[in-house]
């Protein structure tokens, strides 16, 4: 079975909806307070977690495959823990400045959601690449908050459409 072949389950557009609109939440949280979004973030963090291991768990088709994928994306969620940690380490030493952290914990977070992708469904790789293009704006563009939200329709609506689209061809 292919990468892209996997047609989205209802709790997977769930989850896939949730988390791009508690990822634009969390953009307007770092328009408003970028000294303090890094929180937020890092919240999001464990909520990607639970949302990777229910993708997971419902595609598992037996008790072994379901501790294995339990027992992996703690592993991979938890060592996406251990980098926002070493940032904050960096900040605490005097490294990074405050404005910066929510922009390295967004990149982090942009790189374990794409890199779980093909382990529990490649809506986690299009959320990882919405995150790491949230990252760029931010970075650069003062008003990003409009260009961002676009972004992120036009990705769902892809996804959407592609899910639709591999769902007709199957049947």
């Amino acid at each position: 079975m292919s990468y892209f072949s996997n047609q989205l389950r209802t709790t997977d557009k769930i989850i896939l909806s949730a988390l791009i609109l508690l990822t634009l939440f969390g953009v307007a949280v770092t328009d408003v307070s970028p000294a303090s979004a890094h929180k937020y973030w890092l919240m999001m963090i464990f909520i990607f977690a639970l949302g990777a291991i229910i993708s997971g768990w419902q595609r598992s088709a037996d008790k072994s495959e379901k501790t294995r994928v339990v027992t992996s994306q703690l592993l991979h969620w938890g060592t996406t823990l251990v980098a926002v940690a070493i940032v904050y380490i960096f900040f605490h030493s005097g490294q990074i400045q405050n404005e910066t952290i929510s922009l390295m914990v967004v990149l982090i977070l942009a790189l374990s959601a794409f890199l779980d992708g093909p382990h529990v469904g490649w809506h986690f790789s299009v959320i990882g690449i919405l995150l790491g293009i949230c990252a760029v704006i931010i970075s650069y563009l003062d008003q990003y908050i409009w260009i961002i939200a676009i972004i992120a329709i036009l990705l769902v609506t892809a996804a959407y459409a592609w899910n639709k689209l591999k769902g007709r061809s199957t049947e």
